[in-house]
């Protein structure tokens, strides 16, 4: 059986916390925490010219953000544990960053 995976990118993203390195880190632990995920180690964070790359590493899955505070988008890419819906990580990153949850492919 394979993990589920969700891969999806949120726009008209306002929120603030798309140019906070810290903020969209701990983001990425609360939606782990949503899936049941036991992360590796703390969320990696870097910024660049074209926003802030995070990912969360766990066991049997990830969760990386993509956010772009210029265009307004984060690009979201989720494989959670076997069993586990990866829209409830999804559903608690856009309820954070304040638009609803587009699901993609």
């Amino acid at each position: 059986m394979s993990a589920p995976h969700l891969f999806t990118e949120l726009t008209g993203v306002r929120a603030p916390l798309l140019g906070d390195e810290q903020a969209l880190a701990a983001l990425t632990v609360a939606a782990g925490g949503a899936l049941g995920l036991t992360p590796h180690g703390p969320p990696q964070a870097r910024a660049g010219p074209r926003g802030i790359a995070v990912g969360l590493l766990g066991h049997g899955g990830h969760i990386v953000l993509h956010a772009d505070p210029a265009r307004g988008t984060c690009l979201v890419d989720i494989v959670s544990p076997t069993g586990v819906l990866p829209g409830r990580a999804l559903e608690v990153i856009a309820r954070r960053l304040g638009v609803p949850a587009q699901s993609g492919g």
